[in-house]
């Protein structure tokens, strides 16, 4: 990995459907040299994917929440997190250190979504919800 490498990086974090002839453009190759390299980053593993960013407001979700969860026996933490982290709400799902065991990213349609799956997740451990304000 050089400095080119670096810089077609860099562009594609901003954009990731950016052409490779503009990178080419910025980075003084042609496109299908930018594009011989892309394709090394994704073999060696540095580039795994591309994501898609979704203005969820438009899709009707008004409440995001930050929900820590600590389990009751650490015997139930990897079931809980198999469940957990496939559930529709959930944006991510976490395992941490410390007393508490899960950390959870979840995106509801109302603050009545989102009791209804602290109250599902309750069957695994104590929640403890933070309704994200402002992001």
């Amino acid at each position: 990995m050089d400095a080119i490498d670096t810089q077609i990086l860099e562009m594609l974090k901003k954009n990731a459907r950016e052409s490779f002839a503009t990178i080419g453009k910025s980075v003084e190759l042609s496109a299908p040299a930018v594009g011989n390299r892309v394709r090394q980053l994704e073999e060696k593993g540095i580039i795994r994917g591309y994501s898609l960013l979704i203005n969820h407001e438009k899709l009707g979700i008004t409440t995001k929440a930050y929900i820590i969860l600590k389990i009751h026996q650490s015997s139930t933490l990897r079931t809980a997190y198999n469940q957990i982290k496939y559930l529709p709400e959930v944006q991510r799902c976490d395992r941490i250190t410390g007393e508490d065991s899960l950390c959870i990213l979840g995106y509801f349609q109302d603050n009545k979504d989102l009791v209804n799956l602290l109250e599902r997740i309750s069957q695994y451990g104590v929640p403890n919800t933070s309704i994200i304000l402002e992001s």
